[in-house]
């Protein structure tokens, strides 16, 4: 943050003053103006975060001068100096979004005070700025990797609907990257300053995900001791993302037709409804006009949801971008794994290009995560990405069996476990397995869920 205050008074004995006392004891520019435009021709040419005002000047006054300030610089902070009987004013120019105020005459420390407490402002102003610069770089458009036409289209209609607060139902296979999609909606729209609270709806049974999604009153059920604030207040003001929505049951259906209609919900035990103002982001790998076919999924809530539409291409359409995300995640995995890994073979990235990826992004992302802890190198081969498929057979009948077992387990799984984001119960069910058989296969491929999730 700048060291520049501005300092506005008529009298120049008390800008005198003011720079004397400041000067002497901080670190600090003092810039002074005798009147309010001179005090806003000053701070277009400088970069001062503060500005010490005195409420009553000829012509423009203090508080002209303070809603000037707001209107063309919100951020900047503004100090008032009244006379000791004219603490009304004060108040009022507090109420207009002055920082601060202090009386005249006034003690010296009181002044230094003032100030110090205005420069901690101004740092938590920078920090918080820095921090949301942060959060967009990391949650906006940098997550996105490709340069394919299918991917342009996707940006495009990202900048298009984020500047809006219109529903968005966003399509298509598991892997594809519609969380990322759905953040980088949020963060670069209005709303980006609050919460984006997401919620698998396939994760959760029905009662459990209507008491997380809508919260409940104490004793409402068995174990319900307390209130507890549900995900919707949670997204109050920003973005509540319903992932995988076409598995919601009928019930939770109505109760969130409602608030999409109307803003209006009511928690679970309770007698009175509450509103909340939130943005609904939904995304699915079902086809939900199907669903309402066969009668899941209701046709009204459909059309509620998908105001605006954003299909994720899979990967198997948009191969050209291959290169630029096997670079993208051997860069993060790298570095979070602290591995000095710098590049992949030619065979490797040849290997890749060719691979079907049924379980898309994130099945690529998963195999340089395991090649990039995996590798003795400094450069990833088609032997660290999947092992058990590159081997030639030099070993007995019954070892290249169990060999070959092995990686028809591990890359089976991968695709289902990537496809069921890790929940071991589903993945058990759609292979036919006991989950504990499940997870005994998996523990000796050594597969941790935790890294499909």
């Amino acid at each position: 943050m700048s060291n520049k205050i501005v300092v506005v008074d008529d009298e120049e004995a008390m800008l005198s003053l003011v720079e004397r006392i400041v000067t002497g004891q901080r670190d600090i520019t003092v810039l002074k103006a005798k009147s309010g435009p001179e005090a806003l021709e000053m701070l277009t040419v400088h970069n001062a975060g503060i500005v010490l005002a005195d409420i009553m000047m000829p012509g423009m006054s203090g508080m002209g001068l303070l809603d000037e300030i707001k209107m063309r610089w919100p951020d900047k902070t503004v100090i008032i100096m009244t006379a000791y009987g004219s603490i009304e004013s004060a108040v009022e120019a507090m109420k207009k979004g002055a920082y601060d105020y202090i009386t005249k005459p006034f003690q010296y420390d009181d002044l230094l005070l003032a100030l110090d407490r205005a420069f901690e402002r101004g740092r938590l102003i920078d920090d918080k700025r820095y921090l949301q610069e942060e959060i967009l770089k990391y949650f906006g458009f940098s997550e996105l990797v490709g340069n394919s036409k299918e991917m342009s289209a996707v940006y495009d209609t990202i900048r298009n609907v984020a500047a809006t607060s219109a529903t968005v139902l966003i399509t298509g296979e598991s892997g594809t990257g519609k969380e990322l999609a759905a953040r980088a909606i949020h963060f670069e729209g209005k709303r980006r300053e609050k919460h984006f609270v997401p919620v698998n709806c396939a994760a959760l049974p029905e009662a459990i995900l209507e008491s997380e999604l809508f919260g409940h009153v104490r004793g409402a059920f068995t174990g319900a001791i307390r209130d507890n604030r549900g995900l919707l207040e949670e997204a109050d003001g920003g973005t509540l993302f319903l992932d995988e929505v076409g598995d919601i049951s009928p019930q939770i259906q109505v109760k969130l037709l409602r608030v999409l209609q109307n803003g209006e919900f009511r928690p679970v035990g309770a007698v009175k409804d509450k509103k909340v103002d939130l943005r609904i982001i939904s995304a699915t790998n079902k086809k939900l006009e199907q669903e309402i076919a066969k009668g899941a999924f209701r046709e009204d809530l459909y059309y509620r949801l998908k105001v605006i539409t954003l299909t994720m291409p899979p990967l198997s359409e948009r191969k050209k971008d291959i290169p630029l995300l096997a670079d993208h995640f051997l860069k993060k995995y790298a570095k979070k794994y602290e591995k000095e890994v710098t590049d992949i073979s030619a065979s490797a990235m040849s290997y890749l290009m060719n691979r079907p990826w049924r379980g898309n992004v994130r099945e690529l992302e998963n195999a340089l995560a395991r090649a990039v802890v995996i590798t003795k190198g400094t450069v990833i081969d088609e032997k660290d990405l999947f092992p058990e498929e590159c081997g030639e057979i030099n070993v007995g009948f019954k070892q290249a069996k169990e060999q070959a077992l092995m990686g028809f387990y591990k890359t089976y799984l991968t695709i289902s476990l990537t496809r069921n984001k890790g929940n071991i119960s589903k993945t058990a069910e759609e292979c036919g397995l006991l989950r504990q058989s499940l997870q005994q296969i998996m523990k000796r491929c050594g597969i941790n869920p935790e890294d499909f999730r």
